[in-house]
């Protein structure tokens, strides 16, 4: 599944919705669903700061795939903006959510990627 929303902080709120949506189809338990609420929350909040950072208007892109034994979601921004301190804090706590978080270039440049997993719980 893939969802684009324009950089603003109204649109985190639906990015969460689906992505708990799509968590819950992986099979993840419902104490697993808070930890993928708050991850992807996160993220896509230091997406959306990052574009208003750099006036960039281009869409966030959050690609979410179910189809595996884990929960892959991808939050790619097209800003370039290096973080500072507040964004360690929000790094550090998502990487206590997550099973894997790897940050990578995006189409931006440094950072403008983040990869999320969680492992699906088997039935």
């Amino acid at each position: 599944m893939v969802l684009r929303f324009t950089p603003a902080a109204e649109h985190v709120r639906t990015a969460r919705l689906v992505a708990v949506a799509v968590a819950r189809r992986a099979g993840l338990g419902e104490s697993r669903l808070d930890e993928v609420r708050l991850a992807v929350g996160e993220i896509c909040a230091r997406a959306v700061r990052r574009c208003q950072d750099a006036s960039i208007t281009a869409s966030v892109l959050v690609e979410m795939d179910d189809r595996g034994p884990f929960l892959d979601v991808l939050i790619t921004d097209h800003s370039g903006v290096v973080g500072g301190s507040d964004e360690s804090v929000g790094l550090a706590l998502v990487r206590g959510l997550a099973d894997y978080v790897e940050v990578r270039p995006g189409p931006g440049g440094s950072g403008g990627a983040v990869h999320l997993r969680w492992t699906a719980q088997q039935v």
